[in-house]
């Protein structure tokens, strides 16, 4: 997996390579996701961004920017829980199009995983022998991630169950 910081110089150089015009509020939107390490709604992300990099934006800006980020192939879109994340792979600079996002229901936090090109020509033809056509090849998997379970086990120990 490639590595991503959040310094602002590093970003405006994964914007250039990406074709964006790296504005402030584009490069601080991007920023703040990254840092927020879990994926964020637009409002989320608003929040946070106020909170933590005193930048305040309408949430339709918000929007306008991710969409911009997700046509770029620097933010992924979680359809399933309406919200967004970082890509792992920005500086990797190549195409990545199979992937699956691990989503923790308690924490939110997501995890990009890559498919293999045969794992995904096999859904593929399954899909399309039922007469299908996907709209995305993006996979979400919604469960329960090491560091929550880790605590749920702790708790029910405490309680002796």
């Amino acid at each position: 997996m490639c590595q991503k910081s959040s310094n602002k110089d590093y970003l405006i150089e994964v914007f250039n390579h990406a074709g964006i015009k790296a504005t402030e509020k584009r490069v601080t939107i991007f920023q703040g996701l990254m840092m927020a390490e879990q994926a964020l709604s637009p409002y989320e992300l608003a929040q946070y961004c106020k909170e933590h990099l005193e930048l305040t934006l309408p949430a339709v800006s918000i929007y306008r920017i991710l969409d911009l980020l997700v046509a770029a192939d620097l933010v992924h879109k979680l359809d399933t829980v309406n919200k967004y994340i970082c890509c792992s792979h920005i500086d990797c600079h190549k195409p990545h199009p199979h992937n699956q996002f691990l989503i923790c229901s308690v924490c939110q936090k997501v995890d990009e995983v890559h498919m293999s090109s045969q794992l995904m020509a096999q859904l593929s033809q399954q899909i399309q022998a039922c007469g299908y056509q996907l709209n995305s090849p993006q996979f979400e998997f919604q469960g329960v991630c090491s560091s929550c379970q880790a605590q749920a086990d702790d708790f029910s120990v405490e309680l002796g169950t």
